[in-house]
């Protein structure tokens, strides 16, 4: 399993961003935020008119472990659609023994709500200056169980994936038929033992809140531990196939080249995305006066994997690995917020890197690890070196 590499960073001392008061990782009285040079100087967090499906998120602007619904990042294969609620129908079919439709009152009337907090990644993100790990968001998601609403309606022997189809439609050309144009549903599936998990959600709410149009309105998928693709958005249909789903999203897009060991040499082999990575982010530097000195901060996120995240560790330039302070941490799929007070600082240019190390033992690998193993990984979660500027007094 391939894991995110660790997060280096590289910051520039330099002016003050504020943020507001009462909230984790607020800034404290004379605390300020140290520029980070990484970020490049176009770089935009809010939806811009030649890209208008992105949406990224600061993260130096994190100060709170469930992101705000309006600082979310958002990315959408084609335009969001305006759905009508009352109209609006869940309809389930294929390989079950009883097709079922669902209205919205329906599933808001049901008695098997949950809860839970959940990372979303988008398996693009990454720490180029274009990104700067900004497809990432935390979020607590209400809703129905997705196994419970399966099993009423009974899964026949033959079922072996199950295809999550959403109302955004993507144009599609038959060359069969003259390459003539058609529209086509966005979907994604998993398999059918996936499906049957107890995590899986049919999420109605997210932070509290009625899903916005732009993140699901009325209903989306949530998938604990997978990447954000697969977490469907405006879902409409559930369709249980006795096949494999090839539908562009799962047969052409997101896909990566992996390299299988033989004794005759690799052989590469396309392999769909899908869960996770181990990964950690230095989200900001700060400081703050102390006599005739400053005290430095570093902080930052840990999230995916395949189990429970343990610690986070930081490493300054060359020297030994250090125990960071876990600041918030709550359900298994969720991040965790992290901070490591750096108390020798010397006045120079630094190299901060961060790792996460899971509960079974599994430890983020650095970028030259991943570089060896990876040499031709189409995909790119790679974090970019952070040099930090200390300036005696």
């Amino acid at each position: 399993m391939r894991n995110g590499p660790r997060t280096r960073r590289d910051v520039l001392i330099g002016g003050v961003c504020g943020l507001a008061a009462g909230r984790l990782w607020a800034l404290e009285e004379g605390e300020e935020l140290v520029a980070l040079s990484g970020y490049a100087p176009g770089y935009r967090v809010d939806v811009q008119p030649k890209d208008p499906r992105l949406k990224s998120f600061d993260l130096r602007r994190l100060t709170s472990w469930k992101t705000p619904e309006s600082e979310f990042y958002e990315f959408h294969q084609g335009s969001a659609p305006a759905v009508d609620g009352s109209a609006w129908r869940l309809r389930i079919g294929g390989a079950v023994d009883r097709s079922a439709e669902f209205s919205l009152q329906d599933l808001q009337r049901r008695p098997d709500q949950q809860e839970t907090a959940v990372t979303l990644e988008c398996s693009g993100n990454s720490g180029t200056p274009q990104l700067m790990n900004g497809l990432v968001g935390n979020a607590v998601w209400t809703g129905v169980s997705l196994v419970s609403i399966l099993k009423e309606c009974g899964l026949k022997p033959e079922a072996r994936e199950v295809v999550f189809l959403g109302l955004d439609l993507e144009k599609e050309r038959k060359w069969q038929t003259g390459n003539q144009e058609y529209t086509s549903p966005y979907g994604r599936s998993i398999f059918v033992q996936d499906a049957l998990d107890p995590r899986p959600m049919l999420a109605l709410k997210m932070n509290g809140e009625p899903l916005s149009p732009a993140h699901g309105f009325p209903l989306r998928l949530i998938l604990p531990g997978w990447y954000g693709m697969a977490h469907v958005k405006w879902l409409s249909r559930i369709e249980v196939l006795d096949r494999r789903y090839e539908g562009r999203q799962m047969a052409r897009s997101y896909q990566s080249l992996w390299a299988l060991a033989t004794p005759e040499g690799d052989i590469w082999l396309d392999t769909s995305i899908s869960r996770t990575h181990l990964k950690s982010v230095i989200a900001r530097v700060t400081r703050r006066r102390a006599g005739n000195r400053f005290e430095y901060k570093i902080a930052g996120a840990a999230w995916g994997g395949a189990a429970r995240i343990d610690g986070v560790e930081v490493r300054v330039d060359d020297g030994a690995w250090r125990g960071a302070r876990i600041d918030h941490s709550g359900d298994r799929f969720a991040w965790l917020l992290w901070s490591y007070s750096w108390s020798d600082v010397t006045p120079g240019r630094h190299t901060l890197v961060s790792r996460a190390i899971n509960a079974d033992g599994e430890v983020q690998p650095t970028q030259q690890e991943l570089r060896e193993k990876l040499a031709s990984q189409r995909e790119d979660h790679s974090q970019w070196p952070r040099v930090l500027t200390i300036e005696p007094l």
